[in-house]
């Protein structure tokens, strides 16, 4: 029978245990807390004012979205097929949008103006904006560029606080 020196068994030790255990660089995917990470409604002209902003002209349709804000500004959205739905068919009449995040009701962040396809109405961006560490009643909302402040064809918001 072979017996191996300390150090040989502490080092097998060492490495079985980081072997077995989940290492903080992998675990963590360095993004910050969530706050905000939700399914994106499309605006219908019956719908309320949100922050003060009215709901977009015409209904919209959604395909899918997704928006996600992180407290490090980390701020990432995903749009499926935002369009008008017409006679017959659907299209997308808006080449530039702007995600803009509120807190409290508030305008926190926003994520300067980023192109979406026309008519298929897609969109994906990765920005980074000045967030904050927490943000109570945490809503994004969808706007056309030159819109901003005005109307929303999308929106967001939080389920916690």
């Amino acid at each position: 029978m072979q017996l191996r020196s300390r150090p040989a068994l502490i080092g097998s030790a060492v490495m079985a245990v980081l072997a077995l255990s989940p290492s903080t660089a992998l675990a963590s995917d360095g993004g910050g807390d969530d706050l905000i990470r939700a399914d994106l409604v499309p605006s219908l002209t019956t719908d309320p004012p949100i922050n003060g902003l009215q709901p977009g002209g015409l209904p919209w349709v959604l395909d899918r979205g997704e928006v996600r804000v992180r407290d490090d500004g980390r701020m990432d959205v995903r749009i499926e097929g935002l369009q008008i739905p017409r006679a017959g068919s659907e299209d997308n009449p808006v080449g530039s949008i702007t995600a803009v995040l509120y807190c409290g009701g508030v305008q926190v962040a926003d994520s300067g103006a980023q192109p979406m396809s026309i008519p298929e109405g897609d969109a994906r961006f990765r920005v980074t904006v000045a967030a904050p560490d927490h943000c109570d009643m945490a809503t994004v909302l969808i706007s056309p560029t030159p819109l901003v402040g005005s109307r929303f064809i999308a929106s967001a918001m939080s389920h916690g606080d």
